[in-house]
């Protein structure tokens, strides 16, 4: 069964949850390495979603006569 991808708000809390934790210090290498391990492959799917979203993100310019057009932000 596939993984479900989570959204970038919940990436991020997840990323935030897993900080906490490893800052606890409560537990032994093995699984400190494995919350490390998650919170990298977070971090990567925070960055993929953060690159689509920016390709998305459009800017409106006036062009006179209240007419616009959409122009990529650079």
């Amino acid at each position: 069964m596939a993984k479900k991808s989570l959204s970038l708000e919940e990436s991020l809390q997840r990323l935030e949850e897993i900080l906490r934790i490893l800052e606890s210090g409560d537990m032994n290498l093995e699984e400190s390495i494995k919350f490390f391990e998650e919170g990298m492959k977070l971090t990567e799917e925070c960055q993929s979603h953060l690159q689509k979203l920016e390709k998305r993100v459009k800017v409106l310019v006036e062009e006179g006569n209240e007419k616009y057009i959409e122009k990529e932000m650079q």
